[in-house]
């Protein structure tokens, strides 16, 4: 074949391209220090790239930002919890020092004060937040768990839905035939016929098995009672109510229809009888009386349901007791409008509707969780509802209860005292009652200095219950941060890998590249030094 210069020269320029190329590429990789510039270039490696790179990124949103953030979360709540477990301590050395009786009668006078600025200042220790998002209260993260000011609470309104358990019921002290001052103003005897000719008789205590609501103060108007498969409605006047039977789904509750509202089989109306008493029929397995009271010391009858809207106190009479135990299921409905700066949020532990608005709130289970790992997610909340126990307010309600009926009653010994020795009670007649009197006042001293140890003997267990509830949720806590610990290890391992794996896909050997590239140089100058010399003579020169 004839090789002419002309193809001599094409091919020299051919080459010179082609080392001028691997020269340029070379370069590239020098200045960029990157194997590739375009997925073109080698699509196995683009691809790898993006992988690594996405999941490189996604270790470090959860190292950079995710994990110190839910770190940052629980470590605000176990502080809280821990504070929280402090007061509670405190509360209980009260308890044990109220066991004793060791108080005096100046200390007794500070000690409901004292007792109560705890409790404030233990559910306080759920209004804690974190940039600006309060734990606690689950989803509702812009609310507190209990209001801030009286402005805050005073137009809140809110029908409240309880439900209890045996567990639930407890027992409540109350007293007969104890003095009040209008007896002592009226030299009052008691008397076991009630007259002034009657025999004597002094105070005693009794027994009442009670539901305690997780408010005081409600209304007392208008409440529903839930038993098995039946409700009850009392009317705002009392004067009447509505019972109602359900139908029940496989599971034995009360069946829903599409709209969420109970299916009522049957609808009774019931009227008060000539005695102004509401006896509803049908409810339970004897005919209930519905009754409310404001007496501290009522004693209910064994058919009866009492409610003191006052206390919070649902009294049981005994077979209405008995029934409630036996089927350990009961729910009152009841409603609650005079909220003040520190009560409780009651969308936090129980299902309510907003009179206001109408919304209804229900009490699930709200976990805030935080993506901390590929495919992992960890819970970084605990709700209020999980550690700050709604009864342990209600507790030293009591506790104060017991506290200030000593103090009554000794103010009255005190101004029986007084009575003794003035002139206006000197003659025979009024200094009998007054002696009577005084006999018994100091019995319902005694049995009132017994029913303050006892009530602070009860609340040594209480306390410690609701240490054990606050040591489980700070347990709980710190499992879960030990969690994020080993995973934050094992991302920080991952993050180490996928950065090596990254730069040996993308990145190019340095060294190797310089010794690629001075070989790239020699052979593009030897290619234009051959050129120069293929292209230096052609025949024109021999003419």
């Amino acid at each position: 074949m004839r090789i002419t210069n002309q193809m001599m020269v094409n091919s020299s320029l051919a080459n010179i391209q082609v080392n001028k190329g691997q020269m340029s590429t070379l370069d590239t990789q020098l200045s960029t220090q990157k194997k590739i510039n375009k997925p073109s270039e080698d699509p196995i490696i683009a691809i790898r790239a993006l992988r690594l790179r996405a999941s490189l990124d996604q270790v470090t949103q959860y190292l950079g930002k995710n994990i110190p953030d839910a770190s940052s979360w629980m470590s605000v709540t176990h502080d809280a919890l821990d504070e929280a477990n402090s007061i509670v301590m405190d509360l209980n050395k009260y308890c044990v020092q109220g066991s004793t009786d060791s108080y005096s009668s100046a200390e007794r006078n500070t000690l409901s004060e004292s007792l109560e600025k705890l409790v404030e200042a233990y559910y306080s220790q759920g209004d804690v937040d974190y940039a600006g998002r309060h734990v606690f209260t689950g989803y509702n993260t812009d609310r507190t768990l209990t209001y801030q000011s009286d402005a805050d609470a005073a137009d809140v309104d809110y029908t409240i839905t309880q439900q209890f358990t045996r567990e639930n019921i407890s027992t409540k002290t109350v007293y007969t035939n104890a003095y009040s001052n209008e007896d002592l103003i009226n030299l009052n005897v008691k008397t076991d016929d009630g007259t002034a000719t009657g025999t004597v008789i002094t105070p005693n205590v009794e027994d009442v098995h009670r539901l305690q609501l997780g408010y005081k103060d409600v209304s007392s108007e208008g409440q529903t009672f839930w038993y098995q498969d039946k409700s009850v409605e009392v009317s705002a006047d009392g004067a009447s109510a509505t019972m109602k039977t359900y139908q029940l789904d496989d599971k034995g509750a009360i069946a829903k229809d599409d709209s969420g509202n109970p299916i009522a089989l049957t609808t009774t109306e019931i009227n008060a009888d000539t005695d102004g008493k509401l006896v509803v029929a049908g409810f339970m397995d004897d005919p209930i009386t519905f009754s409310s009271t404001t007496d501290t010391n009522y004693i209910p009858g064994d058919n009866e349901i009492a409610m003191n809207a006052t206390t919070g106190d649902l009294l049981l009479g005994k077979n209405a007791y008995q029934q409630i135990y036996e089927s350990n299921a009961f729910s009152v409905t009841y409603s609650k409008d005079n909220f003040i700066k520190g009560d409780i949020d009651p969308t936090m532990y129980y299902n309510c509707v907003d009179n206001n608005t109408g919304v209804t709130y229900n009490k699930d289970q709200e976990d805030i969780e935080y993506n901390v790992n590929f495919s992992q997610k960890l819970k970084v909340n605990t709700e209020a509802s999980e550690a700050f126990n709604m009864y342990l307010g209600r507790n030293v309600d009591d506790l104060v209860a017991a506290v200030q009926n000593r103090l009554d009653v000794e103010k009255q010994i005190t101004q029986v005292e007084s009575m003794m020795k003035e002139e206006a009670y000197s003659d025979d007649a009024s200094q009998e009652k007054l002696t009577s009197i005084l006999e018994g006042l100091n019995k319902q001293n005694d049995l009132a200095k017994d029913q303050m140890t006892k009530a602070f003997e009860k609340g040594i267990t209480q306390m410690q219950n609701y240490q054990q509830q606050l040591s489980n949720s700070k347990a709980d806590v710190g499992n879960r941060m030990t969690r994020l610990d080993l995973t934050k290890s094992r991302l920080t391992e991952q993050k180490t890998n996928f950065t090596s794996l990254k730069s040996q896909n993308e990145d190019v050997d340095l060294e190797e590249v310089v010794v690629n590239y001075s070989s790239a140089e020699l052979v593009y100058n030897a290619s234009l030094t051959a050129a120069s010399k293929v292209v230096k003579q052609s025949l024109l020169d021999f003419l």
